[in-house]
């Protein structure tokens, strides 16, 4: 397998991946976080795991907010595209951006290099680069690019806003999804989409109802971008602890377990969106649980 990673980027066999990060830092207490969970067990899986992933001195789990660019013989893709520069989002979220926009240009491409633009699911910090603060009327960020967004994630968070009106996180749906949709560089998608050899996408409910991980296979080789459906590090031990988040938690039970075992003792590498390090590693079977190990060269 031809695979080599940075702190910044994955080589696999001709497509090269760069983490383009927003904000990463020290954030949730696991025990608030994931509510199934005890102390003495996350204690227990934690000590597995890389100091960069848990502040043993204020006891939180380390998170990124992050996007992958995904650079292929023949496209730009960007995967999960993080919180954006909007003001209207909930406060914790109005944090300076420059690190994103940074990361993007420093990875030597601009907006409209950009060929496909992919969202795992529309929570906030997933899309809210889709669109600019600073474009009057808010208009596509990346104007050549189409944005996938999967049709019953689509339609979930449509039917919610009618009823319930904007999200907590703000509007950033009607912002950065139903805007995207309007202007007609979005496609609309089945949970199965396969956009060419390269990348295919494969349903993963529950953390929202229509969460999709995006694949690509590339000589052999297969790394799942896994969106939320693995959250929190010591979901890697523990699948069947839920976050707070997760909208049908007994789907994501079920859809942890599946990206999982799709993985486990083989050469697949699992690239959860919001694991802070190295943030790709493997996965391998403990007795009737799963490991997991970062790959760190």
């Amino acid at each position: 397998m031809d695979t080599l990673t940075t702190n910044k980027t994955i080589q696999i066999v001709n497509t090269t991946i760069t983490r383009i990060v927003e904000r990463e830092g020290q954030w949730h207490n696991p025990y608030e976080v994931l509510p199934d969970s005890t102390p003495m067990r996350v204690q227990k899986h934690l000590k597995a795991l890389p100091d960069y992933v848990f502040d043993r001195g204020t006891e939180k789990i380390c998170l990124t907010f992050e996007s992958f660019l995904l650079r292929t013989p023949d496209h730009n893709i960007l995967v999960d595209i993080c919180v954006g520069d909007h003001n209207t989002h909930r406060k914790g979220l109005l944090f300076p951006k420059d690190r994103w926009l940074t990361e993007f240009h420093g990875a030597g491409v601009t907006f409209r290099d950009i060929d496909y633009v992919f969202c795992t699911h529309l929570h906030v910090d997933h899309v809210s680069w889709n669109t600019r603060l600073e474009n009057e009327p808010l208009a596509p960020t990346f104007p050549n690019a189409k944005y996938i967004i999967g049709k019953r994630e689509f339609g979930y968070w449509r039917r919610w806003n009618k009823k319930f009106g904007p999200h907590p996180s703000r509007p950033s749906f009607e912002e950065c999804v139903s805007t995207i949709v309007e202007a007609d560089p979005a496609i609309l998608v089945n949970d199965d989409f396969e956009l060419n050899d390269l990348i295919h996408l494969s349903p993963a409910p529950g953390h929202t109802p229509g969460q999709c991980c995006a694949s690509l296979s590339s000589n052999c080789t297969k790394a799942i971008f896994a969106g939320d459906a693995l959250h929190h590090p010591p979901q890697f031990f523990e699948p069947q602890w839920n976050t707070s988040k997760c909208e049908d938690p007994k789907m994501a039970i079920v859809s942890r377990r599946k990206n999982l075992e799709s993985c486990t003792d083989t050469e697949t590498i699992l690239i959860p969106a919001q694991v802070l390090g190295k943030t790709v590693g493997k996965v391998y079977s403990a007795s009737d649980k799963f490991s997991f190990k970062f790959i760190e060269k």
